[in-house]
């Protein structure tokens, strides 16, 4: 009786959802003792037979998912799960429709409305079915299922990734012949990313799937809506795309990567001047508001490559290259200089430019000019700081861009000299205080010499090129970094680098700078989406990918945090800190092994040490977890953030907070993490938490 009453109760409560993507249920009853349902008739095929011909098309794919994310976000909104989605329980009408069918398992939540109730009770054995056999179908289980354990909405959502991830790729993401070997695999593995299965699904499409499957339901989409919304938003922006060729003037955002020009010289010192002219051109171009430009590291990781331009062009995802030639004998140069198009290496403009050194600004001018009158596009007027500063002075500048960018203890000095020596022939320049600024704030962030006087030499050169040219975004820039990394004004700093975005829209350095403190600040959603749109002007900077892994990981998306630190690796292998941020990743996706193996792969010996003590604490090592923190300590107070955080997961408070405080007066960059840092997170709850947030800055 009970049985019945219940069934009663359970598919009235879903008949009342009356949602166009569900099964319409007209009357519920008893007939000579059995219960009956009447459904609404529908004609079409379920999504399983639809699959019997392999993976669908993308824009088909995207709109089901989105049809079956707005139903299931009606009935959690109702406080009913599932429990057994598969495409056999999706209904594809004649029209295009989809239906949920069969909540024959469903249960409903002790809350309506609440996406992250808990079933009424634990995920229970069938009575129709072996022993041992939880509820559902193997295939589609959350990990919470296979474990027998209480299940939620977000176990909903993790069927709803398996089932999108099967459309998108015609095949399933956890693979097996048995029970056994499915149950296992969605235990353990991580699906290979859809990106690497089929090139044509938007990164997007990906990137909300591997949200579903997480294995901690903490760490997937927490309701159905919000799943639906990232889907409804990446519909919109396909099909807006997709409508853009038929608006004539506005079918293709104009882009251009600006390609290492050639040294011609016989004197190879003269490479710099060559590269120099290069980067000039592309941050003169990277002003331009309607104009995509691919960032330095990208375009010169073709530096004397011989590779088919067309080629690089897709590579870069731009229209449009420039390249040229640099010849350069005493105080006379030759610049050659071509913008070809890349669909059909067609020759747009092309120009040979025979000048003495102290014409080279209006050289780039020209050729600037003659670019955005190639391609369309309005050229906004020119810096004063290139006015400012006379020829000599200005192959110092771009000497000193050479060496700043190479981040080492020597070349950061090397820089430094240049610019002061720049300075001396031209003391107006700012383009060289701007470089100054940023060589002493390298220097201060990396541990360089003494951080007091780093911190002043930075802000003094930085102020300097700003009172000099109001106009430099490479200025605002390094003025940003100085407020947030070393002062602790965020609001401040975060205004000064959106000024640095508005003077140069195109430019990823902004962009990535933003991003980063955004994060910091707890921002995660509006950083993510400037660190993707970086991602796409400097795809092949290996900062850029570091920048959206951490932001990534900060969102608990850590599959896609470890794409991004893959990736990363692959363009600058043994980049500082990566194989210990990776690590730690595989730890918390509870791959235990491969987390030590990857660590042990990090050449910095502060980074390696300060992650192998947690590995090793949360495995339960304690040994060797006590040995790692203690060769840490015996590394300079430069490690302060590293060893607080350690003692934090360690669960050692008083330590990780002396750490803390101790990074803090020694203003070590590190600490402005602080706030969305997983290791930290066990000190949320203390009461000195809030004191130091507010300490730094970072309370709002």
């Amino acid at each position: 009786m009970f049985q019945r009453e219940r069934f009663e109760r359970e598919a009235r409560a879903i008949a009342a959802l009356n949602h166009p993507n569900i099964l319409g249920i007209y009357d519920v009853g008893q007939h000579d003792g059995a219960p009956f349902l009447i459904t609404e008739l529908l004609e079409g095929e379920s999504l399983r037979e639809r699959l019997e011909g392999g993976a669908v098309p993308q824009r088909w794919a995207i709109d089901c998912a989105v049809q079956i994310s707005q139903g299931l976000a009606a009935a959690h909104g109702k406080g009913i799960v599932h429990r057994d989605l598969k495409p056999d329980n999706i209904f594809v009408t004649r029209g295009g429709g989809v239906k949920l069918l069969d909540f024959g398992l469903a249960k409903l939540t002790s809350r309506a409305g609440d996406g992250t109730s808990q079933a009424d009770g634990p995920t229970m054995t069938s009575a129709h079915t072996a022993a041992g056999v939880v509820m559902g179908t193997a295939s589609y289980m959350a990990p919470e299922q296979v474990r027998g354990e209480a299940v939620d909405a977000r176990t909903d959502l993790f069927a709803f990734g398996i089932m999108i991830y099967e459309l998108a790729s015609g095949r399933r993401p956890f693979p097996g012949r048995t029970f056994a070997d499915v149950s296992s695999a969605i235990l353990r593995d991580t699906p290979e990313p859809l990106a690497g299965i089929r090139a044509d699904l938007p990164g997007d499409l990906g990137r909300i799937v591997a949200r579903c499957l997480e294995k901690d339901p903490r760490s997937r989409f927490q309701t159905a809506l919000d799943v639906r919304n990232e889907l409804w938003g990446l519909k919109q922006m396909l099909e807006s795309v997709a409508r853009e060729p038929a608006k004539g003037a506005a079918k293709e955002t104009p882009s251009i990567a600006v390609l290492p020009f050639v040294n011609m010289s016989r004197d190879e010192e003269n490479e710099y001047f060559s590269d120099g002219l290069s980067e000039e051109l592309l941050n003169v171009l990277a002003k331009i508001p309607e104009l995509k430009v691919t960032g330095r590291t990208s375009s010169f990781a073709f530096k004397g490559k011989r590779e088919d331009l067309r080629d690089i062009g897709q590579k870069l995802g731009v229209g449009t290259l420039l390249e040229g030639s640099v010849r350069k004998v005493g105080n006379r140069v030759r610049i050659t200089a071509q913008l070809i198009k890349v669909a059909d290496g067609f020759h747009l403009w092309s120009e040979t430019y025979d000048r003495v050194l102290d014409d080279i600004f209006a050289v780039q001018d020209d050729i600037a000019r003659s670019v955005s009158t190639a391609l369309h596009v309005t050229l906004l007027g020119k810096s004063a700081a290139a006015s400012k500063t006379n020829a000599e002075s200005y192959q110092l500048v771009l000497q000193g861009n050479h060496f700043v960018q190479q981040n080492t203890q020597p070349t950061l000095a090397r820089a430094a000299l240049l610019y002061r020596e720049a300075i001396d022939k031209s003391p107006d320049s700012a383009l060289a205080w701007a470089g100054l600024a940023r060589a002493f704030t390298y220097q201060a962030f990396f541990g360089f010499g003494e951080l007091d006087e780093n911190h002043k030499n930075a802000r003094e050169a930085a102020e300097r090129a700003l009172s000099l040219d109001d106009k430099l975004a490479d200025a605002y820039e390094v003025m940003g970094m100085i407020l947030a990394s070393l002062e602790f004004r965020w609001n401040e700093a975060l205004d000064v680098i959106r000024k640095a975005r508005t003077l140069a829209p195109g430019a990823s350095g902004p962009m990535v700078t933003l991003s980063a403190y955004q994060g910091a600040f707890g921002r995660i959603e509006e950083a993510l989406q400037l660190a993707r749109r970086a991602q796409e002007i400097d795809p092949l900077n290996p900062n850029v990918h570091s920048n959206r892994g951490r932001l990534e990981s900060w969102s608990s998306n850590l599959e896609a945090a470890c794409e991004a630190y893959l990736r990363t690796l692959e363009l600058s292998p043994g980049m500082a800190s990566v194989h210990s941020t990776l690590g730690l990743l595989y730890l918390r996706r509870e791959m235990g092994d491969k987390a030590i193996a990857e660590i042990q792969k990090e050449a910095s010996l502060g980074y390696r040490e300060y992650a192998l003590a947690i590995v090793y604490h949360e495995l339960g090592m304690r040994e060797q977890s006590d040995a790692a923190l203690a060769r840490l300590l015996t590394e300079s107070e430069q490690w302060g953030y590293q060893f607080a955080a350690a003692h934090a997961r360690r669960g050692e408070t008083d330590q990780a907070f002396h750490w803390l405080e101790r990074s803090c007066e020694l203003h070590d960059s590190g600490i402005v993490l602080s706030k969305v840092s997983w290791p930290f997170k066990s000190l949320h709850s203390d009461p000195r938490w809030p004191r130091f947030l507010e300490k730094i800055g970072l309370a709002g």
